[in-house]
């Protein structure tokens, strides 16, 4: 996992081409990402997707942990405030995986939490389990939320998590 913000050129320098090609894009068509609907867009650039998304963050019973074995995850919160559970893949129990998706769904206790603001940057491998869009506090419910998720194909297929 690799936590940074859209304006840390130092940090995000030494990224991977392809998570820099997001960064930057976020940067560059954030006006537009705004004017989005939901849904999932092609980026024309190495087989990236960006999933836009528009929501209510949520209690952490209402969600459920994931991770995946194709895509690393590069969540950019273009306006809000949530916060996302991190969980750790020795100690989940896996329950379904769909393949079509590449999303693993699984159950377990997390790690620790990391409040995104907006600019921040998280990206998850595909073995690093996550639990997104919550609300920061019990009686928070934060509207307006809208964050990119970027989907860049992860060059080693993750196979020896025995999934």
């Amino acid at each position: 996992m690799i936590f940074t913000n859209v304006n840390d050129e130092i940090q995000n320098k030494s990224l991977a081409k392809d998570i820099q090609f997001c960064i930057e894009f976020a940067k560059k068509n954030e006006n537009k990402i705004l004017s989005l609907v939901n849904g999932s867009y092609d980026i024309e650039y190495n087989d990236i997707k960006m999933n836009v998304g528009k929501y209510f963050t949520k209690s952490e019973n209402e969600k459920f942990w994931e991770s995946h074995k194709k895509y690393l995850d590069v969540q950019i919160m273009i306006n809000g405030t949530e916060k996302v559970s991190v969980g750790d893949m020795r100690n989940m129990d896996i329950k379904s995986f769909d393949a079509e998706k590449d999303l693993v769904i699984l159950d377990g206790e997390k790690a620790f939490d990391i409040i995104m603001t907006t600019g921040d940057v998280l990206v998850f491998f595909p073995n690093d389990v996550h639990k997104p869009e919550l609300n920061v506090s019990e009686n928070d419910n934060s509207g307006n939320i809208r964050k990119i998720v970027t989907k860049v194909v992860f060059k080693i297929e993750i196979n020896k998590m025995n999934i």
